[in-house]
């Protein structure tokens, strides 16, 4: 015998957990999910699934948005605590040509919160270049961060660093290749004593056919300070001084 069961039958807590890893993965997922039954569409307005939810499927700037509705949706996420929320904010008033300091400074702060917890790649990625380029006392830590984004192979690392690169340029260069100039003028290469394999190692990798099972690398080898430099000068490569 076959029994059904009503989803809005079903307790709040179960319903907000299932929606919650939904909104984890997908933000169209949960927005099917709101149709299936009027429990889930209340629920999924809760502050626990705005927190959790991923935001990887939408847009930096809303361009083909309802531009209010875009900004009270992300405002309301940034108020959950959502750290894609909090981080793409900061990006966007660190690096946008029309930011004033204070603006950049929160920005920072958005980024730096965010980087901080460990879990958000791209945060990391950002405030750990960033912090090399301003140098000083921060330039350590920036090292220290890009450090824990390293993968076992150097080949990985330099793909998961594309990645993140690529992703950012192409979603801020237009407004924020102003501040991007003024990290690059910043940036100031350590020295260091290695015995040049890592820079070989760029050398023999710059073709199409990179990485091969004879020319990988292993990263914990290589010298960061040469790997990070690599880094800087890709990320703001066609960036006039």
């Amino acid at each position: 015998m076959t029994v059904s069961v009503s989803l809005d039958s079903l307790p709040e807590d179960l319903l907000v957990e299932i929606s919650s890893c939904v909104a984890a993965s997908s933000l169209s997922e949960i927005s099917n999910l709101r149709l299936v039954s009027k429990s889930f569409k209340r629920i999924n307005n809760d502050g626990y699934i705005l927190r959790r939810l991923s935001l990887n499927e939408i847009p930096l700037f809303p361009w083909f948005h309802n531009r209010v509705k875009f900004h009270n949706f992300f405002k309301s996420c940034r108020k959950n605590g959502n750290p894609e929320a909090i981080y793409r904010k900061g990006l966007v008033d660190y690096f946008h040509r029309n930011s004033s300091e204070r603006q950049r400074d929160k920005g920072l702060n958005h980024i730096a919160k965010v980087a901080n917890k460990g879990n958000q790649e791209e945060a990391q990625y950002v405030y750990g270049l960033i912090l090399i380029c301003l140098g000083g006392e921060t330039k350590q830590k920036g090292f220290k961060i890009l450090s824990s984004l390293r993968k076992p192979l150097m080949s990985s690392t330099l793909e998961e660093m594309e990645k993140h690169r690529k992703k950012i340029r192409d979603e801020m260069w237009w407004c924020g290749e102003p501040m991007m100039r003024h990290l690059k003028r910043r940036y100031v290469r350590e020295n260091c004593n290695c015995d040049g394999r890592t820079e070989m190692f760029f050398v023999k990798n710059s073709g199409w056919d990179r990485y091969g099972k004879h020319n990988d690398m292993i990263t914990s080898s290589a010298c960061e300070i040469c790997l990070w430099h690599h880094e800087v000068k890709l990320f703001f490569a066609n960036i006039e001084e």
